[in-house]
C-alpha cells in the first residue's frame, strides 16, 4: 500500500530453507549472517525518543521585520504582515510561511504600511488587518483573501488606534479594544464580517494600551494590565458580548504592560512577565473566572517583556525570548500541574518584538523581531514532542513480506507474506485500533508474498501477484470486500510477477510495473487494472526492466519509477515517468546513487524523498529529493543509519518516519524522521522488535502501526504503535461527527463536530500574536499520501465548510482537523472518481510563439488526453498522442500544443483515458 511499494523479501540476513534459496539474488557474501539473541530481538517495554526540545532555524523571511503580526491560516500556512523593517516607515509587504517547505514566499501587499496593528482570522477564512501606525495612527482596515492572495478594503474603524487588541468572538464578530492615538484609548468597537461594518461598543472602564485580551470559555473577554497616560495599570475588566458592557475583573497582583496572557485548559488565565515599575518581571499570576480572583503562581527563570507565550498541545506554556535590558534568547515552560517554570532549549538568536505561533503540526514558529534597533528576518521552529513506540496486540500469524492497508472502516488489513516455517500465506487479518487487537478475516483464494495491495475507489482491496506457494512469481489476483470480510478472485495479471509496484492513478485504475517473473528475470512490462470491469490491459513497457524499485504518483498525475535491480543484477540509478494520457514511459533524471530496496515518499510539497536502500557493496544512508517542477534530483541530509528493507511513513505533521530495516550489523531497531522544512534527519527512538520486511500503516489517530517482519532468525507476529508524542489530553481534542462522503470533486467538504475552536486561543493575547484556535483541515490520500490543506469558506466551534475541492486524487482519503496543534481522529471520506462528459473545445488561439491553445469545461477532476493528426481521415486509433489537458481551475481545462509551430494544419481530439 502507499506511494512506494517496496520490493519486499528480496534480501535476507540469516539462514533460510531451500524454498527461498532457489530464487536468484545478487551476491551478498559481504553480508554475514548475524545471530541475535531473543533478548535483543524482543523487548517488551515502551521506548521513547529521548531527544530534548530544541529550536531549529528554518529559511528566513524575505524581509526583516519587527512589531509585525503573524496569523495561522486554515491552509496551515502562516501569514506574516507589516511591521518595521529597514525603512524608517512601516512596511506594507506580507509573506506566507509554508511548514511543508520551511520557506517564506511573498504574497499580496497591503494598501498601506502598518505596524502596531492586529491581524485576525475570520470565520469566513479571510484575515482582518486593523489599525496600526504608518505616518500617523491608522483607522483603516483591510481583508486578506488566502485563496487569491490579495487584499481589499474592510472599511474604516470608528477610532484610529495602534497597540490595541483584537479578539474573535464566538458570534464571528471582532472586538477591537483600547490602544493609543497619542494617548491611551478607552474606546472599543466591533467589526461584523457579514456586513463589513464597524460599530462602537461599550467603553473600557480604563483606557489602556499594551494590554492583553483573552477570550474566556463563556465567550467573555478578559482585558488585563497595560499602561494609561504613562502609568502602569493593574486593573482588569471583562467584556460581555451579550450586553456590550465592561465590568471590573479584579486587579493583578503586579501592575504590568508588555506582558502576555494565555488561557489554560483549566479555564484559568496565565499572565506572565512584562514590564513593571522596576524593569522586566519574573512574576506570573492566574486569573480564575469562577471566582474572579488573581493568584500568584510560579516565578519565571528570567524576567522578560516583549516576549511571547504559546499554549502547547500538552497543556504547558512556552515563553520565548524577549527583553531584559537587551534582547534575550532564553525560553522556558510553565507546567500548570506543578505551577512551576523550567528552562527549555534556547533560541539560536536573541530577539524581542517577535511573533510565536502554534502550527498545526504541534511545533511553535518564531518569526522576526529585533536586536537593538535592527529588524530580523530569521525564523526558528520549536519542537517539544517526544515520540514513543509501544507494544500493541500481536498478529494472529507470524509473517513477513506481507502488506498492510488502511480500510475505509478505519481498520488495517494485513495480507499474505511468509510465516515462521517459510510457507507463503493465503491468510489475512484485521487490526482494530479501537481495541488494539488482531482478528482473522477471510483467506485469499491463493497465497501471496512480495505482492502488492491497493485500496480501490470502490472500497475493495486489490491484491496482485507476488510469490505463490511454489516460491515463484504468480499472476493470481484477489479482491477483498471489507463489508463482508470476504475474498474473491479477479482476473489474473497478464504476466506473473513479484517485487513489482502497484499505483492507484487519478483515473481510479491501477498501474502495475516491473518486478521479477517466474523465470527469475526482471520485467519491463506494465499493465493496468480497471476496477469497473476487472480486466488487466497491457500498457507501454518500461525502458529498463527492474524490480525492488519504487513507484510514486506525482501531483501532476504521472507515475515516477526510480531505482531497483535491472538486468544482470545491476542496481539502477535510472528513473522513468509514466504518462497515463499517452500510455508511455519517458526518461526522467537519474538518481545520484544507484539503489534498490529503498523507499520513496511523496512529501506534502509535492517533491519525492528517496532514502536508503542498498547496492551490491554496501547499505546506503544517502537520500535524494526529486522536484517534479524542474525534473531534477538533489541530495538532502543523509540517514543517521544506513538501511534497506525499511518502512517509510508520511506522518500527519509532514515528517517522514523511517523504521527498522537491515544494516551492516543486521536488522535494526533504530528509527528516524526526516523534516522537509530543514532537510535534516533526527533520531526517533527504537522499535521494540528489530526487523526488516515488515509493514507499516498510518492510523486515523495519526499513530503508526508497525507489524510483522523478519528478525534475522525468524518471522514475527509482534506489533507496535508509534505515538508522535504531542501528549495532549483527549478532552481537548477536536472531534469530527459527520462529513460529506462521497465527495465529488468540485464540491465543498462540510464537517460537523466539536471543539473546532479548541479549549483556548493558545496565543498570548497581545496585538502581534494571533490565535491558533481555528480548524485546519487536512486531506490525505490513503493510497498515494497526497496531502492538501483546504481553504475554509466558513467555520465555527462545531462546523466547517471548505472552499471547492478539486485538485486532489479520487479514492479514499483521511480527513483530519487540527486545532491548536492537536489533531482529531481522522474520518475517512470517499472522493468519487469523476465521470467525463462530452467535450466541446472553445477559445482556440495561436500563441505568440506559434503554439496552439484551446480550452474546455468538464467534470472537475476528470482526466483528458489530447491526440492530433494532420489528416482527419486517419483512424482515431492511429492519431498521435500529445499528452494530457491541464485542469487550471475547478472543471476548467486547457491544452497547449507546443509542437504546433511549423505545422500548417492539425486536427485535435480530446478523450478520457
Amino acid at each position: 500500500m502507499g506511494v512506494s511499494t517496496k520490493g519486499k523479501g528480496t534480501l535476507v540476513v540469516g539462514t533460510k530453507p531451500n524454498a527461498k534459496a532457489q530464487m536468484k539474488r545478487p551476491s551478498r557474501n559481504f553480508r554475514r549472517p548475524v545471530l541475535i539473541s531473543l533478548t535483543q530481538i524482543l523487548t517488551c517495554c515502551s521506548l521513547p525518543n529521548t531527544q530534548a526540545a530544541a529550536w531549529v532555524t528554518n529559511g528566513p523571511m524575505n524581509s526583516p521585520r519587527t512589531q509585525h503580526t503573524a496569523t495561522l491560516l486554515p491552509s496551515g500556512k502562516l501569514l506574516v504582515v507589516g511591521g518595521m523593517g529597514v525603512s524608517p516607515f512601516a512596511t506594507n509587504t506580507a509573506e506566507l510561511y509554508d511548514p511543508a517547505t520551511g520557506v517564506c514566499l511573498a504574497t499580496g501587499s497591503l494598501s498601506s504600511g502598518r505596524t502596531g496593528h492586529t491581524a485576525t482570522l475570520l470565520t469566513n477564512g479571510l484575515v482582518l488587518a486593523a489599525g496600526g501606525f504608518y505616518a500617523s495612527t491608522l483607522n483603516s482596515a483591510e481583508l486578506y483573501n488566502p485563496a487569491t492572495e490579495t487584499w481589499m478594503s474592510a472599511g474604516t474603524m470608528t477610532t484610529p488606534r495602534t497597540d490595541h487588541t483584537a479578539t474573535l468572538l464566538p458570534n464571528g464578530k471582532v472586538l477591537v479594544a483600547g490602544g493609543s492615538n497619542g494617548h491611551a484609548l478607552n474606546t472599543a468597537e466591533l467589526f461584523d464580517p457579514v456586513t463589513g461594518a464597524w460599530t462602537a461598543t461599550g467603553n473600557l472602564l480604563t483606557g489602556r494600551q499594551w494590554h492583553t485580551a483573552t477570550l474566556l470559555p463563556n465567550g467573555e473577554v478578559l482585558v488585563a494590565g497595560g499602561v494609561t497616560n504613562n502609568v502602569l495599570v493593574a486593573t482588569a475588566e471583562l467584556y460581555d458580548p451579550s450586553t456590550g458592557a465592561w465590568r471590573v475583573a479584579g486587579s493583578l497582583n503586579t501592575a504590568r504592560d508588555f506582558h502576555d496572557a494565555t488561557l489554560l485548559p483549566s479555564s484559568k488565565v496565565l499572565v506572565a512577565g512584562g514590564l513593571g515599575l522596576l524593569g522586566a518581571l519574573t512574576s506570573s499570576e492566574l486569573y480564575d473566572p469562577a471566582s474572579g480572583t488573581w493568584t500568584p503562581t510560579g516565578t519565571m527563570t528570567s524576567g522578560r517583556y516583549y516576549h511571547a507565550l504559546t499554549l502547547l498541545p500538552n497543556g504547558q506554556v512556552l515563553a520565548a525570548a524577549g527583553y531584559n535590558g537587551s534582547a534575550i534568547a532564553t525560553a522556558e515552560i510553565y507546567d500548570p500541574v506543578t505551577a512551576t517554570w523550567s528552562a527549555t532549549g534556547t533560541l539560536n538568536s536573541t530577539r524581542c518584538h517577535h511573533t510565536t505561533t502554534l502550527l498545526p503540526n504541534g511545533k511553535v514558529i518564531t518569526t522576526g523581531g529585533q536586536v537593538g534597533n535592527t529588524a530580523m528576518s530569521s525564523v526558528e521552529v520549536f519542537d517539544y514532542a517526544i515520540g514513543r513506540w509501544t507494544a500493541t496486540g500481536s498478529m494472529t500469524t507470524n509473517r513477513y513480506s506481507h502488506t498492510m492497508t488502511l480500510l475505509p472502516n478505519g481498520k488495517v488489513l494485513a495480507t499474505g507474506g511468509t510465516d515462521n516455517s517459510f510457507h507463503v500465506l493465503s491468510s489475512a487479518e484485521l487490526f482494530d485500533p479501537a481495541t488494539a487487537t488482531w482478528a482473522a478475516t477471510g483467506a485469499m483464494t491463493a497465497p501471496h508474498d512480495d505482492h502488492t495491495a491497493t485500496l480501490l475507489p470502490t472500497g475493495k482491496v486489490l491484491v496482485a501477484g507476488g510469490r505463490g506457494s511454489s516460491g515463484v512469481a504468480t499472476n493470481k489476483a484477489d479482491l477483498y470486500d471489507p463489508v463482508g470480510g470476504t475474498w474473491s478472485a479477479t482476473a489474473p495479471l497478464i504476466t506473473p510477477r513479484h517485487g513489482h509496484t502497484a499505483t492507484l492513478m487519478f483515473n481510479g485504475r491501477v498501474l502495475v510495473a516491473g518486478g521479477y517473473d517466474a523465470g527469475d528475470n526482471p520485467l519491463a512490462s506494465a499493465e493496468i487494472y480497471n476496477p469497473s470491469n476487472g480486466v488487466w490491459t497491457a500498457t507501454g513497457p518500461l525502458a529498463n526492466a527492474r524490480y525492488t524499485h519504487t513507484a510514486t504518483l506525482l501531483l501532476n498525475g504521472k507515475v515516477l519509477v526510480a531505482g531497483g535491480f535491472g538486468s544482470n543484477l545491476n542496481p539502477l540509478a535510472s528513473a522513468e515517468l509514466y504518462d497515463p494520457f499517452t500510455g508511455t514511459w519517458l526518461a526522467a533524471a537519474s538518481l545520484a546513487t544507484p539503489r534498490y530496496s529503498h523507499s520513496a515518499t511523496l512529501l506534502p510539497n509535492g517533491k519525492v524523498l528517496v532514502a536508503g536502500g542498498a547496492n551490491p557493496t554496501t547499505y546506503l544512508s544517502s537520500a535524494e529529493i526529486l522536484d517534479p517542477s524542474s525534473g531534477s534530483w538533489s541530495t538532502t541530509g543523509s540517514l543517521i543509519a544506513a538501511r534497506d528493507l525499511h518502512t517509510a511513513t508520511l506522518l500527519l505533521n509532514g515528517r517522514v518516519l523511517i523504521a527498522g530495516g537491515t544494516g551492516s550489523s543486521g536488522n535494526l531497531t533504530s528509527t528516524e524522521f526526516y523534516d522537509p522544512a530543514n532537510g535534516a534527519w533526527t533520531t526517533n527512538g527504537v522499535i521494540i522488535t528489530a526487523c526488516s520486511n515488515h509493514a507499516a500503516a498510518l492510523l486515523p489517530s495519526g499513530m503508526v502501526l508497525l507489524a510483522g517482519g523478519y528478525t534475522g532468525v525468524m518471522s514475527t507476529n509482534s506489533a507496535q504503535v508509534y505515538d508522535p508524542g504531542l501528549s495532549f489530553n483527549n478532552a481537548w481534542q477536536p472531534q469530527i461527527t459527520t462529513l460529506t462522503s462521497p465527495l465529488s470533486l468540485g464540491g465543498n467538504l462540510a464537517l460537523t463536530g466539536s471543539k473546532f475552536r479548541g479549549v483556548s486561543e493558545s496565543s498570548c493575547g497581545n496585538s502581534q500574536n494571533s490565535p491558533s484556535d481555528c480548524p485546519v483541515l487536512q486531506l490525505r490520500s490513503i493510497e498515494g499520501a497526497q496531502t492538501s490543506f483546504l481553504h475554509a469558506s466558513s467555520w465555527s466551534t462545531n462546523s466547517y465548510t471548505s472552499t471547492t475541492v478539486w485538485d486532489f486524487p479520487p479514492g479514499y482519503a483521511l480527513a483530519t482537523v487540527f486545532v491548536n496543534g492537536i489533531p482529531s481522529t481522522g474520518s475517512i471520506v470517499n472522493i468519487s472518481v469523476p465521470v467525463a462528459t462530452a467535450v466541446t473545445l472553445n477559445s482556440p488561439k495561436k500563441m505568440a510563439n506559434g503554439a496552439f491553445q484551446f480550452s474546455f469545461t468538464n467534470a472537475p477532476g476528470a482526466q483528458f488526453g489530447v491526440v492530433a493528426v494532420t489528416n482527419p481521415t486517419i483512424l482515431p486509433t492511429n492519431w498521435t498522442s500529445l499528452g494530457g489537458a491541464v485542469e487550471i481551475g475547478p472543471g476548467q481545462f486547457q491544452f497547449t500544443d507546443a509542437q504546433a509551430p511549423g505545422i500548417p494544419q492539425r486536427f485535435y481530439r480530446v478523450r478520457s483515458p
